[in-house]
């Protein structure tokens, strides 16, 4: 079946023969300088294909035949050895360096997908990639990889590689305190708010102290900070005198500014005390009670600070999940959140999302990300 020359087919035998793992070596090499993409594209994906055909095809001149190439060498990312003394390993190591420090943006973030997360990786390549300038590579590595370790954070602080990477660090799940020190102390608005809203990173006392005595003509750090879980009693007393009118609102919805926090047992009490239009949790609950699925969007997405007709398409899809994120950014208490969840998803009691104790299910990037769809959306 191999006898004939490959130049007698068309673009589909020559792509068929490309494909194959059994086809020579030669063979494969030959076809890597074919004029047809397709073809070249399946010499790229082909894991037989030898290591210097790979080499050729990291200078292609189509983006989308290199971007193959960059996720099939990434793939193999965890045997290749910066210090490797095999000639094929050495190869595909310096052929995947060309593709990390290819022009097309695609081609690079095709490198970062598949090994962002990844722990066995070379730790040279994790570094590369988090120095991009380009967040589409940087940030699934800054966020996602296990190999970074704190003092590479704060070289990237120091030293950002573009004005985004600070943001992408904050974002950084279970941040350690030295950089959120670090991104707070530098004030970039961008950076600080998505600190303030990573519910995982480790904020000290003094530090978020800091940040509320220079948040008044800063909104979206205001926002970000009230809805900030577990705040102290230091922190919630200096914000009263600083925010806007939307944030206090939203600060003083916090169950720590109420005696107790509602119950399903106590909603009845709870909408007499609450002002019809109003923007807390009382009124909510009033809201929940009569199923107005409407004034319950209007009030999470004041509170969210979301447009209110995202909030109440989400409400009327009715999905548990969505509304207890909802209620969760909103800061209303658990409480509240598992009796919206039982009258407006019609949730049976071993459906909820809040745990015995007041604990939420759900992890707060999860809730976040939930969340964040919606503003997508709208």
């Amino acid at each position: 079946m191999m006898a004939f020359a490959p130049r007698r087919l068309d673009d589909m035998g020559r792509a068929r023969l490309a494909e194959r793992v059994d086809t020579p070596p030669e063979m494969l090499f030959f076809l890597a300088n074919d004029p047809a993409t397709n073809v070249r594209a399946a010499i790229a994906a082909n894991a037989a294909t030898p290591a210097l055909a790979d080499q050729v095809l990291a200078r292609d001149a189509e983006p989308g035949v290199r971007r193959v190439l960059a996720r099939k060498l990434a793939a193999l990312s965890p045997m290749l050895d910066p210090e490797a003394t095999d000639r094929n390993r050495r190869v595909h190591w310096d052929t995947l360096l060309l593709l990390v420090r290819d022009d097309a943006v695609p081609v690079r973030a095709a490198v970062a997908e598949l090994v962002a997360e990844q722990p066995d990786v070379p730790r040279a390549l994790v570094l590369r990639l988090a120095h991009d300038i380009a967040m589409a590579v940087a940030e699934p590595v800054i966020r996602g990889s296990p190999l970074l370790e704190e003092t590479d954070l704060l070289v990237l602080i120091a030293d950002p590689p573009a004005p985004e990477t600070l943001a992408a660090v904050a974002r950084r799940p279970n941040l350690p305190e030295a950089p959120t020190d670090a991104i707070a102390a530098r004030a970039d608005g961008p950076s600080v708010a998505a600190l303030l809203a990573n519910a995982t990173a480790k904020l000290r006392e003094a530090t978020l102290l800091a940040i509320a005595e220079r948040c008044a003509d800063q909104k979206a750090w205001q926002a970000a900070l009230v809805r900030r879980p577990a705040l102290s009693p230091a922190v919630l007393t200096s914000l009263q005198g600083v925010l806007a009118e939307e944030a206090l609102r939203v600060l003083l919805a916090r169950p720590e500014f109420r005696s107790h926090a509602y119950s399903p047992a106590e909603e009845e009490d709870a909408a007499a005390l609450s002002e019809p239009g109003g923007l807390d949790e009382g009124s909510f609950i009033a809201a929940a009670r009569k199923g107005a699925l409407n004034e319950c969007g209007r009030i999470l997405g004041a509170l969210c600070g979301l447009p209110a007709g995202a909030v109440i398409r989400a409400l009327e899809r009715r999905e548990a999940p969505v509304l207890v994120a909802l209620c969760w950014k909103a800061g209303l208490s658990p409480s509240a959140a598992v009796f919206a969840q039982m009258r407006l998803t019609r949730s049976q009691p071993n459906e909820l999302l809040i745990l015995p104790g007041g604990i939420w299910a759900m992890q707060p990037t999860a809730m976040q990300a939930l969340v964040g769809n919606l503003l997508g959306a709208a």
